[in-house]
Protein backbone atom coordinates (compact mmCIF):
# COMPACT_ATOMS: atom_id res chain seq x y z
CA UNK A 1 0.00 0.00 0.00
CA UNK A 2 -0.83 2.53 -1.57
CA UNK A 3 1.18 1.57 -4.22
CA UNK A 4 -1.35 -0.63 -5.73
CA UNK A 5 -3.92 -0.70 -3.58
CA UNK A 6 -5.40 2.60 -2.00
CA UNK A 7 -7.41 1.81 1.84
CA UNK A 8 -9.66 4.57 3.65
CA UNK A 9 -10.94 3.79 6.96
CA UNK A 10 -14.08 5.30 8.74
CA UNK A 11 -14.35 7.04 12.25
CA UNK A 12 -10.87 8.05 12.53
CA UNK A 13 -10.64 5.94 15.99
CA UNK A 14 -7.00 6.55 17.40
CA UNK A 15 -4.78 3.80 16.70
CA UNK A 16 -5.25 4.73 12.59
CA UNK A 17 -2.79 7.23 12.30
CA UNK A 18 -0.03 4.68 13.97
CA UNK A 19 -1.08 1.93 11.33
CA UNK A 20 1.98 1.35 8.93
CA UNK A 21 1.63 3.03 6.37
CA UNK A 22 -1.06 5.24 8.89
CA UNK A 23 -4.77 4.93 7.48
CA UNK A 24 -6.45 7.48 5.49
CA UNK A 25 -9.80 7.54 7.27
CA UNK A 26 -13.34 9.67 7.21
CA UNK A 27 -13.66 12.01 10.40
CA UNK A 28 -17.41 12.40 11.64
CA UNK A 29 -18.58 14.87 13.55
CA UNK A 30 -19.07 13.48 17.21
CA UNK A 31 -20.29 15.90 19.38
CA UNK A 32 -22.77 17.33 16.33
CA UNK A 33 -24.45 13.53 15.38
CA UNK A 34 -24.84 14.17 19.19
CA UNK A 35 -26.44 17.34 19.69
CA UNK A 36 -29.08 16.25 16.66
CA UNK A 37 -29.63 13.21 17.93
CA UNK A 38 -30.76 15.02 21.66
CA UNK A 39 -32.40 17.63 19.32
CA UNK A 40 -34.58 15.08 17.74
CA UNK A 41 -35.04 13.44 21.64
CA UNK A 42 -36.30 16.66 23.44
CA UNK A 43 -38.40 17.49 20.26
CA UNK A 44 -40.09 13.95 20.99
CA UNK A 45 -40.51 14.35 24.16
CA UNK A 46 -42.43 17.91 23.95
CA UNK A 47 -44.75 16.23 21.76
CA UNK A 48 -43.69 17.48 18.72
CA UNK A 49 -43.56 14.83 15.60
CA UNK A 50 -40.07 14.43 14.52
CA UNK A 51 -39.84 13.12 10.64
CA UNK A 52 -38.19 10.44 10.04
CA UNK A 53 -35.15 10.00 7.91
CA UNK A 54 -31.50 11.52 7.51
CA UNK A 55 -29.67 14.58 8.78
CA UNK A 56 -26.52 15.54 6.95
CA UNK A 57 -23.41 16.49 8.49
CA UNK A 58 -19.72 17.59 7.14
CA UNK A 59 -17.05 15.46 8.12
CA UNK A 60 -13.55 15.13 7.06
CA UNK A 61 -11.24 13.16 5.23
CA UNK A 62 -7.86 13.13 6.61
CA UNK A 63 -5.33 12.15 4.11
CA UNK A 64 -2.06 9.95 5.45
CA UNK A 65 -0.17 7.56 3.92
CA UNK A 66 -2.90 4.58 2.63
CA UNK A 67 -4.42 6.14 -0.33
CA UNK A 68 -2.29 7.95 -3.29
CA UNK A 69 -3.66 10.30 -6.08
CA UNK A 70 -4.94 7.82 -9.20
CA UNK A 71 -2.62 7.88 -12.01
CA UNK A 72 -4.32 8.51 -15.33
Amino acid sequence: MPDDLSIVGFDNIALSEFCDPPLTTVSQPRFDIGREGMLLLLEQMQGHNVNSGSRLLDCELIVRGSTQKIRR
